[in-house]
């Protein structure tokens, strides 16, 4: 398997995807069914202008490629799958209420920072290399094995959201997001804890930290640097998540703060010593939703990709796509 560092910058979208989440109401599921295996996806491609059509299983298989190591358990992948499905879904569900102009027409483009990430062809080729067939055989199986299968609560598709691993615990989208979604809560994830590289540390020097967070926060009223160590103050639940941040007695939600600082999680200590901050962080990502090496570690237990999703998505129905969603 490559280095789990090393993968990680290809999910560098798994911090900056917050902004897009779309929280749909019930009624907004009324809009249009989920998608059908005959269905064209639309990817927009910011740099040529042009939109190109993919078969849902095109798409799914380029999703996958692009969102998990291509040698993790075949379960987890397929966990991946219905999620790269499920996805799709409600973006159809949100661009058939409210088209985003920006996308001409298309349901997702290739801005990663908006979007969830998917791999072409092309780019698939240029990042698995030589592994690439290997990969794509193993990917395309998971793939076609759940291809007709999305996550629903109540009826319409699921916010879907994933991170490469937890602190431990995964988080909820209340305490990340201020959003109480009720499958959307705090899980066990433990074996996250095996991953010697999900503890990451970042140092920055005071006035680095400073000018960073003024170029996206202005207001904020520094004093001076003398008195720098009195600057940040944060309170966390009990697995260590930073539910509440402010600087300078300036509030700053902790995803944003980890992403403009390259904190790689919310799960975070600090300390501050010789004019610099020292950022101690568990995990990768936001932490809400299905770990994905903790959905690997399941997988070689023996769960399936049923029981890894209902172990991380409370309270959700795997449904056929085919099926009309309906309110429960």
């Amino acid at each position: 398997m490559k280095d789990l560092i090393q993968i990680m910058a290809v999910f560098a979208i798994l911090l900056t995807i917050i902004p897009m989440i779309v929280f749909l109401r019930p009624d907004d599921s009324k809009a249009k069914p989920a998608a059908a295996k005959s269905e064209k996806i639309s990817v927009y491609f910011t740099e040529s202008g042009k939109t190109e059509d993919y078969t849902l299983e095109e798409y799914m298989i380029g999703s996958v490629l692009a969102q998990m190591p291509a040698d993790f358990e075949e379960e987890a992948l397929k966990a991946q799958a219905v999620l790269a499905h499920t996805y799709i879904c409600r973006r159809q569900l949100s661009e058939s209420r409210s088209p985003t102009a920006a996308l001409k027409g298309a349901l997702i483009s290739d801005d990663a920072s908006l979007y969830q990430s998917f791999f072409t062809e092309k780019a698939a080729k240029e990042y698995y290399g030589s592994d690439y067939e290997k990969a794509y055989k193993k990917v395309k199986s998971a793939v076609q094995s759940v291809e007709n299968e999305i996550l629903t609560y109540d009826g319409e598709p699921i916010i879907v959201a994933f991170h490469a691993a937890s602190s431990g615990h995964t988080q909820s989208a209340k305490a990340a997001w201020g959003e109480d979604i009720p499958y959307l809560q705090s899980v066990d994830s433990s074996a996250d804890k095996e991953l010697a590289a999900a503890e990451c540390t970042q140092t920055l020097n005071a006035k680095d930290l400073r000018d960073r967070l003024l170029e996206q926060y202005p207001d904020i009223k520094f004093t001076d640097l003398a008195s720098a160590d009195s600057w940040l103050e944060t309170k966390t639940d009990g697995t260590g998540y930073v539910t509440s941040l402010t600087v300078c007695g300036y509030d700053i939600q902790s995803n944003a703060f980890c992403d403009i600082l390259d904190i790689s999680s919310p799960c975070f200590v600090c300390t501050f010593a010789n004019t610099k901050f020292t950022f101690t962080s568990y995990g990768f990502g936001h932490l809400v939703g299905m770990s994905q090496y903790g959905a690997n570690s399941m997988a070689q237990t023996g769960s399936t990709y049923k029981e890894i999703l209902s172990h991380y998505f409370t309270g959700v129905k795997l449904q056929k796509a085919t099926e009309q969603a309906q309110p429960q």
